[in-house]
């Protein structure tokens, strides 16, 4: 089988949180904008009104920011983790309808363009909550595999040898893109560290990273890195 894989490296950054950040919706709004300093002071200012209108409906937003593999210069990724994928779809209701909302939006409109938006299910959850301004770096990569449950072990495992080999900080999450659009359906599993300094370390030491297209038997990879910020958190009951 003939398959699309796409690789990011990312820089990302937790604007809010809670401890439910392996909660099983996550949203991805793909925007472009040239200028991300000022996107991201929106972001984070505007997060609070956000939240009033997604109430319990989201536990965690935050910004990635790629370091390679956009797919235009100038795309970031906004994104909000749910604690059910019910609330994830309530939550896009809510904030795309919120009057608001709306008039916030408008603050930054000429600034930036929406170029796609995502919903996942979290198929393999985080060992660990983020923190609030919390920067991660990520390496993700984007594949159809032919069994699902076999990859997902595949990292499972590659997660507990990185740990027992002097990586407890790195962790690995799998996502499964939901509905329709071009990723619909397709996997991603990202590695995930505490800096780009620790996950160039990782693959310094650790060369594996072809045994995830194996265990999906998918023919050839495609690359996104990027930097991670969680932005905001709030504790919701489990």
């Amino acid at each position: 089988m003939k398959s699309l894989k796409k690789y990011f490296t990312l820089v990302g950054f937790l604007i809010f949180s809670t401890q439910l950040i392996a909660g099983p919706g996550l949203s991805v709004t793909t925007i472009n904008t040239q200028d991300a300093a000022t996107y991201t002071k929106w972001l984070t200012e505007s997060t609070p009104k956000f939240m009033e209108a997604y109430g319990e409906t989201v536990a965690a937003t935050g910004i990635c920011s790629p370091i390679s593999g956009a797919e235009n210069e100038g795309d970031h990724y906004a994104w909000s983790i749910a604690p059910s994928m019910s609330s994830l779809l309530q939550s896009e209701v809510k904030f795309w309808n919120d009057k608001s909302i709306a008039k916030t939006i408008d603050k930054i409109s000429s600034k930036r363009n929406i170029v796609k938006k995502d919903i996942y299910e979290i198929i393999k959850p985080a060992k660990r909550a983020y923190k609030v301004g919390e920067t991660t770096a990520q390496y993700n990569l984007l594949s159809r595999p032919n069994n699902v449950a076999e990859y997902v072990k595949t990292i499972e495992a590659m997660e507990a040898a990185a740990a027992q080999n002097g990586f407890e900080d790195i962790q690995m999450v799998v996502f499964e893109g939901f509905g329709a659009g071009d990723w619909a359906r397709m996997v991603m599993a990202s590695i995930q560290a505490p800096s780009v300094e620790r996950l160039g370390a990782f693959f310094d030491q650790n060369r594996s990273w072809q045994s995830l297209g194996k265990a999906a038997q998918i023919e050839r990879p495609v690359e996104l890195p990027s930097q991670m910020t969680l932005k905001h958190q709030q504790h919701h009951q489990a």
